[in-house]
């Protein structure tokens, strides 16, 4: 069995958030805890949970009771993640609207990826016991998440499931550390891409959540939709930049251009009389 730095990789897992959403069940917290800290991982967010705190918590957290003093008690789920850069939501069910999809392992290692080269905050949300995630809390994700159980019996209780996610998190930072270290004895040169860092930071949820109803007042402000019908669209906008992650130039600019549409459709936009800098 190979060594780890057990501290180096609980540096990574620390960027790891678990959210629950309106738990019902103390003993779900518990458990969930336990499930975290036998996998390196330590801070939980709570969305309004019915019933906190309660004894039940402490009994099912069994050896994991300190993780409850750096329990995070939030209102809604936009500020739960509203400093992550990346955010994935469970869902078993299937939805109207096509939404990327992936399966525990490869999320996982896209997670470790975005922590190990651009140092990201990454939140894993998982919903009610009864219903999970309802469809507007999935809209506020980059990717769902799911997990391949038995068709013939996919039933995992909402703790169960933030084991398996706990678990594949720490073997992708696991194998990560290794690939690292394998590849830095054998001293292989890389391409000039390879070695490129990001120049700007990704913006977070929070940023995102400011974006998107500027990015429809200005589609309504123009009449490319009906605000009272809007259908599918807004849905799709979150999907399409969801996935692409924008850092904090591109933010700004397009936020900058949704500004002007504005100014120009409403006639209040005048033409300077020196030409802007784009740069």
């Amino acid at each position: 069995m190979q060594n780890f730095d057990n501290a180096a990789v609980s540096t990574q897992l620390a960027h790891v958030r678990i959210v629950m959403v309106n738990t019902t069940l103390p003993a779900n917290i518990g458990s969930a805890l336990r499930a975290m800290k036998t996998m390196g991982l330590s801070k939980l967010v709570l969305v309004a949970p019915k019933t906190y705190p309660h004894p039940d918590i402490d009994a099912l957290a069994a050896g994991a009771t300190d993780l409850i003093e750096q329990i995070e008690i939030v209102s809604s789920l936009e500020e739960a993640i509203a400093d992550c850069h990346l955010v994935f939501g469970t869902s078993a069910r299937s939805r109207t609207i096509p939404w990327p999809l992936l399966d525990v392992r490869p999320a996982a290692n896209l997670a470790m990826q975005a922590i190990s080269e651009k140092n990201q905050e990454v939140a894993i949300v998982f919903g009610r016991e009864d219903r999970g995630l309802t469809n507007e809390e999935l809209a506020l994700a980059n990717y769902h998440l799911t997990i391949p159980v038995n068709t013939d019996y996919g039933v995992l209780n909402v703790a169960q499931a933030i084991q398996i996610v706990c678990y594949e998190m720490r073997m992708a930072i696991l194998e990560h550390s290794t690939t690292a270290s394998a590849q830095q004895e054998q001293a292989m040169p890389v391409t000039a891409e390879e070695q490129m860092q990001w120049d700007e930071p990704l913006v977070t949820q929070q940023q995102m959540q400011q974006f998107y109803p500027h990015m429809q007042q200005m589609l309504a402000d123009i009449e490319f939709f009906d605000p009272e019908n809007p259908r599918l669209l807004p849905l799709r906008l979150r999907r399409l930049f969801g996935r692409i992650q924008l850092d904090r130039m591109e933010y700004h600019l397009l936020r900058g251009v949704f500004t002007r549409v504005q100014a120009l459709s409403n006639g209040t936009w005048k033409k300077s009389t020196h030409r802007e800098d784009q740069n």
